[in-house]
């Protein structure tokens, strides 16, 4: 039996509760016998808990003590956060690995070992560790890793952390579903043995793993290589990626990857000083130059004035750039990110102040110092340019627009960051930034959008607009038509008191290429998108490639009122583009819409559409999503072989997703979760549930795939398991993804259907010679709190054409005696 356990430090100790009883333990910890009895409490803590350690800035000689035990809660799936950097008390913080110190005084026995379990998360940042020894059975120095090779949400994170004079087989090992290692230091360190490495990333087996390995240094570490990753033959969905990294002079080879199998795991690689490389051949965007580091042989890691590495990274990382380097300072100083943890101060852009808020409406002779100005001269410098800020008075600052402003046609970033008083936003899901200047189109004819890349605008045409306001705009406020890798961050849009709306806030259009709309794993890069009379978000650029991720879309600044668009995200005849984690609600129609017969490739992920992000209701007045128009080949949540990615749809007025009867066919939509829908939760064709077709598959929507006949359910709490049977008849000998739901009930709104609230296991059934399979199945249950309710159930084929939501059967209680296995 688990017990609990009283930390004796409970004046730095504190409790908040979650959902479900569980509880996150925060302590601030600044001595060395506080932080092993810390990291032993990790084992005691509740099922879906976090605990989460504050590290007073300091050193803390721990020695052997810290690898006295492998920290794991199993089989309690319990966060855990090692946070350094803080100040007395914890009251303040500055992330710099410098700071906060771990020793492990080169002693037997000093490693750092925890396993998460389940959908557990771990987080290390802005810690410093130091002559550590790798432990006696796998030879990790530092290791975050699964007890479990199951879990395909769990992650692991490290990031603003050092790693240096140590030894051990792999000096850090990383093993999880989603592996991060962002922004940090590892050099001096001496691995050995057959799996030898100074960052090792090993795949978890059958988990759809991925790693983020970015702006790191990994350098002077003898023995094995820099960087390892492994994928042990385990296939996976999601896209990794190596970037802007440094990994120069390690032991055998600078980057290994003879292990990883490229054919089934997608993978990039760009961006990167590399000096040897195995199993993989460098593109042209991958550096072999000596980085010029300061001191190198002092292990002084940041960039010499003449390093190639200054201003020379990517223009997009797939995951975002991360938000500082590892001593706290800015990214990104000049054009471009610098590759490796540290960010030079050194600026290679010509950079205009806009120092007024006048403005002219003369394209030929600008007010000095008005944006006007600055864009006229962004336009004539033959390289990347940068637009600061430094108007005097207190925020904001307003910017009436007399005419069209000029069209954008160079390399530009206009960082409204940059003006005195701004701050950045702080919570996903509303905005609370200060912004301190904002462009006010008024609602003019002759003023349809504020920032605009024309159509004849060369592809190295770029446009970066972070940290400023819009309103007024009659077209949209920010039109991109040319160019690519647009970025467009921490902005608002709509939701200004005293100033009309924006027809659309963005609207990527033409032949402008990807563009990427809010940020990951940044609060900061949030937009606030309110008020639209058009769509929020409008994408029909032919070439897609967008990504919209983290924007809090239809609400007021506080993420709680309404701040309704005519619609959320509408990309129409535009193709690949990711959706995710976004907040989207109170629009008057569709919270996404997906239209076009270009429209396909599309991921919509993570979201949370209807609902405010304290859980308050914020429905959309039509569907959650609406496919239509041809619309083909898009995932609404999990992809056909994975069970990752699933939307919240609340509240929904019509459909929660609707593949209408315009709609095209490979649109697969799984493991979402459906709260009170107007209509069906899954439906396709006609408004409502739809009869199964005679011969299907048939032609209409999703090949109007026929839904799985439930006959019945029933729940075994004694195992968590749910046994449920029924029949499909569709193709011939084809084999079928089952989707099993719970609901409390059967459809109020659809008669005879289910309601999709929770999504169980999926499993997999395969029709006779005849199209036709009876089937009894049975899953884990896993939300065994809820009284009986109703099951229902969804097909998608091997193309991913996914069925209505089908009829429900009430749940019953398993006969407990046959279940055991008696007669």
């Amino acid at each position: 039996m688990r017990r609990n356990r009283i930390i004796p430090f409970l004046a730095c100790l504190f409790a908040l509760p979650l959902a479900g009883g569980a509880h996150a333990a925060t302590v601030c910890i600044s001595d060395t016998p506080s932080l092993v009895t810390a990291l032993d409490a990790y084992a005691y803590q509740g099922d879906g808990s976090t605990l989460t350690i504050k590290l007073v800035q300091g050193t803390y000689p721990i020695g052997a003590a810290l690898g006295a035990q492998w920290h794991s809660a199993y089989p309690n799936s319990v966060g855990f956060k090692l946070l350094g950097g803080y100040t007395a008390n914890c009251t303040g913080r500055q992330v710099n690995p410098a700071n906060t110190v771990i020793d492990g005084l080169g002693q037997t026995g000093a490693f750092f070992g925890l396993t998460v379990d389940g959908d557990a998360n771990a987080l290390v940042e802005g810690v410093t560790f130091t002559r550590l020894v790798g432990d006696s059975t796998v030879g990790h120095a530092f290791s975050l890793g699964l007890d479990a090779d199951t879990s395909d949400v769990a992650s692991t994170e490290v990031r603003y952390s050092r790693f240096t004079s140590s030894s051990a087989s792999a000096i850090v090992y990383l093993e999880a579903a989603q592996m991060r290692f962002v922004n940090n230091v590892v050099s001096g360190n001496t691995t050995s043995g057959n799996r030898a490495a100074a960052v090792f990333a090993d795949y978890s087996y059958n988990a759809d793993s991925m790693l983020v390995a970015s702006s790191n240094t990994i350098a002077n570490n003898a023995g094995g290589p820099g960087l390892r990753v492994d994928t042990l033959n385990d296939p996976s969905a999601r896209v990794s990626e190596i970037s802007d990294n440094i990994l120069w002079h390690n032991g055998s080879v600078d980057l290994s990857l003879g292990n990883f199998d490229s054919a089934n795991n997608a993978l990039i690689v760009d961006y990167n000083t590399i000096g040897v490389a195995t199993g993989y051949t460098p593109d042209a965007s991958n550096l072999s130059f000596d980085p010029h580091f300061v001191n190198e042989a002092a292990g002084n890691y940041a960039l010499a004035s003449n390093s190639s590495a200054i201003n020379s990274g990517a223009l997009f990382q797939v995951w975002g750039f991360p938000a500082r380097d590892i001593t706290g300072g800015a990214r990104i100083v000049g054009s471009r990110i610098d590759r490796g943890a540290y960010e030079s101060s050194i600026d290679d852009t010509t950079t205009a102040i806009v120092s007024t808020t006048a403005d002219n409406g003369d394209n030929n002779a600008p007010i000095f110092g008005s944006l006007r100005a600055a864009i006229k001269a962004a336009n004539a410098a033959s390289g990347p340019y940068t637009i600061r800020f430094n108007v005097s008075g207190g925020c904001p600052r307003l910017l009436s627009l007399a005419a069209p402003m000029l069209d954008v046609t160079g390399d530009v970033t206009i960082a409204g960051d940059t003006q005195p008083g701004w701050s950045a936003n702080t919570h996903y899901g509303s905005f609370d930034a200060n912004l301190c200047f904002y462009i006010n189109g008024a609602g003019n004819s002759n003023t349809p959008w504020a920032l605009h890349v024309p159509s004849s605008a060369p592809t190295s045409a770029r446009l970066v607009v972070r940290g400023l306001g819009f309103a007024g705009f009659n077209d949209a406020a920010i039109k991109l038509e040319g160019g690519r890798n647009h970025r467009i961050a921490g902005n608002q849009f709509g939701a200004v008191a005293f100033t009309p709306a924006n027809n659309q806030a963005i609207r990527v259009t033409g032949n402008s290429g990807a563009a990427y709309i809010g940020g990951f794993d940044d609060e900061g890069a949030v937009n606030l998108i309110a008020g639209s009379a058009s769509a929020g978000i409008y994408l029909d650029n032919a070439a897609g490639g967008s990504v919209i991720a983290n924007n809090v879309i239809g609400f007021q600044p506080d993420g709680l009122g309404n701040g309704s668009n005519a619609s959320g995200i509408f990309a129409f005849n535009s193709k690949n583009n990711v959706i995710q984690y976004n907040t989207i609600g109170n629009s008057a129609s569709n919270g996404v819409t997906l239209s076009g017969v270009g429209t396909s490739g599309s991921r919509v992920q993570y979201n949370t559409i209807g609902m405010s992000y304290d859980g308050s209701p914020a429905g959309n007045g039509a569907a959650g999503v609406l496919i239509s128009f041809a619309a083909k080949n898009n995932t609404i949540g999990a992809p056909l072989n994975a069970t990752w990615g699933g939307n919240f749809i609340f509240g929904s007025a019509g459909a929660g997703v609707w593949i209408s009867p315009s709609g095209g066919a490979g649109n697969s939509v799984l493991d979402n979760s459906f709260w009170n829908s107007g209509g069906l939760d899954i439906d396709f064709g006609a408004a409502g549930p739809s009869a199964n077709q005679s011969t299907n598959p048939a032609t209409g929507p999703n090949n109007l795939q026929n839904y799985p006949v439930l006959a019945t359910a029933a729940r075994d709490p004694a195992h968590g398991i749910e046994i449920v049977s029924g029949t499909l008849h569709s193709a011939p000998s084809t084999t079928y993804r089952l989707d099993l739901y719970y609901g409390p009930s059967c459809s109020s709104t659809a008669a005879g259907r289910g309601i999709a609230r929770y999504p169980l296991q999926q499993t997999w059934i395969t029709t006779g010679a005849l199209g036709d399979v009876p089937f009894t199945t049975s899953v884990l249950f896993g939300w065994g709190g809820l009284p009986l309710g109703a099951i229902s159930a969804t097909v998608t084929d091997p193309v991913g054409n996914t069925s209505e939501l089908g009829n429900c059967v009430a749940e019953t209680l398993a006969d407990l005696i046959f279940a055991n296995g008696f007669d």
